[in-house]
C-alpha cells in the first residue's frame, strides 16, 4: 500500500479521457438507449432498416445478418438495448463479488463482441482502405450504421473492462492491484515480441499477391494481371499498406517505436507518446480481426467444395491470414502498452 504522502504526490489533474472508467458505463448506457429508440422505429415499420432484407449487398459483404427482417429485427434490437441500458447503469452503481456482477460482466462483453465482430462486415475494411485514396462513394447509411455499432462496441468494451477491474478491486485506470511492474514488463517483452513477429509475417501473404499482380505475375490467379494503370496503382497501394503496417508493427518492439529517430524532424530524440502507437494499432487490430472473422468462413467453405484450387488460391486464400494477423497485432499492442504505461496517475502503482 502507498503512504498518504506518496498518494498525495500523485497529480489529481487528469483529462476527461483518462477518467474513462468513471464515464464508460454511462456512455454505453447512452449508446444503447439511442439504438433502442432506432430499434423501436424500425420494428414499428420505420424506413432505412440497415440489415437483412434492406441490404442487397449483405451476403456478398460477409454479413451474418442476411435474413434479418425489419419487424422482428427492430424489436429485438430495441429489447436488447433497453436491457443493455439497465445493465450499463447497474454496472456503474454496483460493485462487489456477487454472482449478479459476473452476469452483468458477461452481458457487457457479449455486447462488445457483437457490436465489434458480428454486426459489421467487410465494408468497414473496404471503405477504410478507400479513404486513403479519397474514395468515399461507397459510404452510405448502411456503412455509417456499422461505424456507429463499432463505436458502441468500444464503449461497451470500456465499460466491461472498467467493471471487471471494479469486481477485482483493482485500479479502474490501469488494472493493477499491486506493484508488480518489473515482472509484468519482462513477461510482456517476451510474449509481445513473439506476437509482433507473427503479426508481421501474417501481413505478408496479401501484400505479396497484390504486388505480384501489379507487376503482371499471375500468382494464384487465372485472371488477366495486365490491368490498366489505375488498377496497377491500386494493387501497389493495397500491398504497400500491408507492408507499411508490418514495418510499423515492428516498432512495437524496437527503440524507434519508443523514441523518435534522428531523421524524424523536430521530434528527434523525444519519447513517442504511448497513445500514438496504441490507439491506431488497436483500431487496426480490430478492423483486421473483423475482416478475418467475416472472410474466413466462406473461404474455408470454398476450399472444401473445390471452388478454390491451386490455380486461383491467390484470389481469396491470402485473407485467411487476416484473423491471426489481427489477433496477434492486438496482443503485440497490449504488450507495448504494458511495457510503456509507467506509473498510474490515479493509483500511483508502477
Amino acid at each position: 500500500m502507498f503512504s498518504n504522502e506518496k498518494q498525495s504526490s500523485i497529480s489529481t489533474r487528469s483529462s476527461w479521457f483518462s477518467a474513462w472508467p468513471k464515464w464508460a458505463g454511462y456512455a454505453a448506457a447512452g449508446w444503447s438507449l439511442i439504438y433502442a429508440v432506432f430499434g423501436i422505429y424500425w420494428g414499428l415499420g420505420g424506413s432505412h432498416f440497415p440489415f437483412g432484407e434492406n441490404d442487397p449487398r449483405a451476403m456478398m459483404m460477409g454479413s451474418f445478418l442476411t435474413s434479418l427482417r425489419a419487424d422482428t429485427g427492430g424489436l429485438t434490437i430495441a429489447a436488447t438495448n433497453f436491457i443493455g441500458f439497465a445493465v450499463a447503469l447497474a454496472m456503474v452503481k454496483t460493485s462487489g463479488r456477487l454472482i449478479l456482477g459476473w452476469v452483468l460482466l458477461f452481458f457487457s462483453w457479449l455486447m462488445c463482441v457483437t457490436l465489434l465482430l458480428v454486426i459489421p462486415d467487410v465494408r468497414i475494411v473496404q471503405n477504410f482502405a478507400y479513404l486513403f485514396v479519397l474514395h468515399v462513394e461507397l459510404v452510405d447509411w448502411l456503412v455509417l450504421n456499422q461505424v456507429f455499432c463499432i463505436a458502441g462496441g468500444f464503449l461497451w468494451g470500456a465499460a466491461a473492462l472498467s467493471y471487471h477491474r471494479k469486481l477485482n478491486e483493482a485500479c479502474g485506470c490501469c488494472g493493477r492491484k499491486d506493484d508488480s511492474h518489473g515482472a509484468s514488463v519482462k513477461s510482456a517483452a517476451r510474449w509481445g515480441k513473439r506476437f509482433t513477429y507473427i503479426a508481421v509475417v501474417m501481413a505478408l501473404p496479401y501484400a505479396i499477391v497484390r504486388w505480384a499482380w501489379a507487376f503482371g505475375i499471375p500468382l494464384g490467379t487465372t485472371l488477366d494481371t495486365n490491368s490498366s494503370p489505375t488498377l496497377i496503382m491500386m494493387e501497389l497501394f493495397l500491398g504497400a499498406m500491408c507492408i507499411g503496417g508490418g514495418i510499423l508493427t515492428l516498432g512495437l518492439t524496437q527503440r524507434w517505436g519508443e523514441v523518435f529517430p534522428r531523421w524524424f524532424l523536430f521530434m528527434a530524440g523525444k519519447p513517442v507518446p504511448v497513445w500514438l502507437a496504441v490507439v491506431p494499432s488497436t483500431l487496426m487490430a480490430a478492423i483486421i480481426t473483423l475482416a478475418g472473422v467475416k472472410m474466413a468462413p466462406p473461404i474455408i467453405i470454398m476450399m472444401l467444395n473445390g471452388s478454390i484450387t491451386m490455380e486461383n488460391w491467390g484470389e481469396a486464400g491470402p485473407f485467411l491470414s487476416w484473423l491471426p494477423w489481427g489477433v496477434s497485432l492486438g496482443a503485440a499492442t497490449a504488450a507495448y502498452y504494458i511495457r510503456r504505461r509507467g506509473r498510474c496517475r490515479h493509483c500511483g502503482r508502477l
